[in-house]
C-alpha cells in the first residue's frame, strides 16, 4: 500500500466536516464528510453539494428542493438513505449514506480490464436489486396513501452503488419528477445521461416507470456483454440511437448469454412501452426465474467475493482510510464548554465579594451560584451594588454563513467591577484594580468557547 496518507484537516462546511471530495458532475460535488454529535456519537455520510452555477438557476433550486423532499420518504434497502437537506453560503446540499464500495461503472470498467465480461448471475442480481429498489420507489404512496407517481429517470452504473460487503444501492432521486406534485419541468430539457435514457424521454414526452424499466435493460445488457449499448461519436447521434432503439442482439458479444435471458434483455428493451414489461418487479420475477430455472444461484456473499477479489487492493487502501477518518476527534469548535467570564480581581473585603459571573448558554445552567452576604453595615440597601461589565456574550450570534450549523459564541472577554459601596457605584466612579485583600480571582480562566454540535439527520 505504501502507506496511507494523512488526512487533511476537515473543512467546515455547516453541521458537517468535508474530508475530500470523491466526485464531481456537471450538476454537484460529492463529499465524503463527517457528523459530530453529544457523548462521541459521528456518522459517516456523503455530502452532495450543488455547484455554483447551478444553484444560480432558480427554478433548479425549487425542483431540487421539491424532489429532495420526496426521496427523504424512502427507505429500502437498495436506495441510498437521504439524512439531510439544507443551504451553507447559499450552496444547496444533500446529506446521504455513504457506501464504502463502487459503482457499477467502476465494475464495468474492471471487467472490461479483465477481459471479460460480469458472470451472468452476479449481472441478473445485481439488476434484480435494482428493481427491488426502484418497485418501491414506483409504487411510493404520501401519508394520505396517495400514489407519487415517482420516476427515478436516470437510472444508470453511476448511480448503482455496490458495496464492499455485496449491497447494492441506488442512489440519486434529485431530478426525479413525482407527476401530480406541481413540478412541472421544462418541456423539452433532458434530463439524465444520454446513453441511459429511454426513446420516450429522448421525445421528451411524458414519461412513467417503464421508462426506468427501459433504463435497466440497458444496464443489464452493458454488464453482460462488456460493451456500451448506445454511444455515438457525439451527443446528437447518441440521441438518435436511443430514440431509434438501434441494438444488437447481447449474445452478438457474449455467446454465453442463455436464449431465455436474452429474450428477458429484449423485452425490457422494447421500442414500445406497452411491449416491455410494465413494472420493475415484472423485470425482476423474470429474472429470478431464469437464475432459478438456469441454478444460476447467487447471493450477497457471493457478490461481496467477487468484490473482494477484484478490489483487494482498492479494499485495503479505503478501509485504511476509513480508519484514519474514525479516528478524527470533533474539532475544538464542536466541544460541549460553557463560556467562562473573566473577571477583574477589584479589592475588596471578602465578607462583601460578589458571586463570580459565569455566561451560560441559552438553555443550559452553568452551577448553582451562592447568594451575596447582607451588606457590612447591617441595613437594607435600598440600591443594590452596581455590576459594571462589557458587552454581554451575545447569546445566540448569526449562524455561520447562514447556516445550519451549532451556534458560534463571541468570545471576547468579560469583566466584571464590583464597588465598595453604592454610592461609588452611583457616581460611576473607577475602581481601585489593585488587589489589596488578596483575595483569589472570581472566575476559573476561560475555556475556549465551542458550539454545541447540531443532530445528524433532521431535515431542514
Amino acid at each position: 500500500m505504501g502507506g496511507v496518507r494523512p488526512v487533511k484537516k476537515p473543512t467546515p462546511f455547516g453541521k458537517y466536516y468535508l474530508l475530500e471530495r470523491i466526485n464531481v458532475g456537471g450538476m454537484a460535488e460529492v463529499f465524503r464528510a463527517k457528523a459530530f454529535g453529544v457523548e462521541g456519537f459521528e456518522r459517516l455520510v456523503a455530502v452532495k453539494r450543488i455547484l455554483p452555477n447551478i444553484a444560480e438557476d432558480k427554478e433548479f433550486i425549487r425542483m431540487f428542493i421539491e424532489e429532495a423532499k420526496l426521496a427523504v420518504q424512502l427507505n429500502h434497502a437498495n436506495i441510498a438513505q437521504i439524512f439531510d437537506l439544507g443551504v451553507v453560503d447559499g450552496s444547496y446540499y444533500i446529506a446521504l449514506e455513504h457506501v464504502h464500495g463502487r459503482d457499477l461503472r467502476g465494475m464495468f470498467d474492471r471487467c472490461r480490464q479483465l477481459g471479460d465480461p460480469m458472470p451472468v448471475s452476479q449481472a441478473c442480481f445485481v439488476v434484480m436489486k435494482v428493481c427491488e429498489g426502484l418497485d418501491y420507489a414506483h409504487n411510493k404512496r404520501d401519508q394520505s396513501g396517495r400514489e407519487l407517481h415517482l420516476v427515478h429517470r436516470d437510472v444508470s452504473p453511476q448511480n448503482v452503488l455496490v458495496s464492499f460487503e455485496g449491497e447494492v444501492k441506488l442512489i440519486d432521486f434529485g431530478i426525479a419528477k413525482a407527476a401530480g406534485k406541481g413540478s412541472k419541468t421544462q418541456a423539452g430539457i433532458l434530463k439524465g445521461k444520454f446513453g441511459y435514457m429511454s426513446p420516450e424521454q429522448v421525445r421528451g414526452i411524458p414519461i412513467d416507470r417503464r421508462s426506468d424499466v427501459f433504463s435497466c435493460g440497458i444496464v443489464l445488457y452493458e454488464l453482460l456483454t462488456g460493451e456500451r449499448l448506445f454511444v455515438g461519436e457525439s451527443d446528437f447521434s447518441t440521441l438518435e440511437k436511443v430514440r431509434n432503439v438501434e441494438i444488437l442482439p447481447p449474445s452478438t458479444y457474449n455467446r454465453r448469454i442463455p436464449d431465455e435471458l436474452e429474450r428477458i434483455v429484449l423485452k425490457a428493451l422494447a421500442k414500445d412501452p406497452e411491449e416491455r414489461y410494465q413494472n420493475a418487479i415484472d423485470l425482476h420475477d423474470e429474472l429470478q426465474a431464469f437464475v432459478y430455472t438456469a441454478g444460476e444461484f447467487y447471493s450477497r456473499k457471493d457478490l461481496a467475493g467477487w468484490m473482494k477479489k477484484t478490489f483487494g487492493r482498492e479494499i485495503e487502501e479505503e478501509t485504511a482510510k476509513l480508519e484514519s477518518y474514525r479516528q478524527l476527534k470533533a474539532p475544538a469548535s464542536t466541544q460541549e464548554n460553557p463560556v467562562v467570564a473573566r473577571t477583574s480581581t477589584a479589592s475588596r473585603p471578602a465578607t462583601a465579594s460578589m458571586p463570580a459571573v459565569r455566561a451560560s448558554r441559552p438553555g443550559q445552567s452553568s452551577g448553582p451560584v451562592k447568594a451575596p452576604p447582607p451588606p457590612p453595615s447591617g441595613r437594607v440597601s435600598q440600591q443594590m451594588p452596581a455590576v459594571k461589565a462589557e458587552a454581554p456574550v451575545a447569546a445566540k450570534k448569526k449562524r455561520n454563513d447562514d447556516s445550519d450549523s451549532a451556534l458560534a459564541w463571541d468570545d471576547d472577554e468579560l469583566e466584571t467591577q464590583i464597588y465598595d459601596n453604592p454610592e461609588d457605584a452611583a457616581a460611576g466612579k473607577p475602581v481601585d484594580k489593585k488587589n489589596k485583600s488578596g483575595a483569589l480571582p472570581l472566575a476559573s480562566p476561560p475555556v475556549t468557547p465551542q458550539p454545541a454540535p447540531s443532530p445528524v439527520g433532521a431535515i431542514a
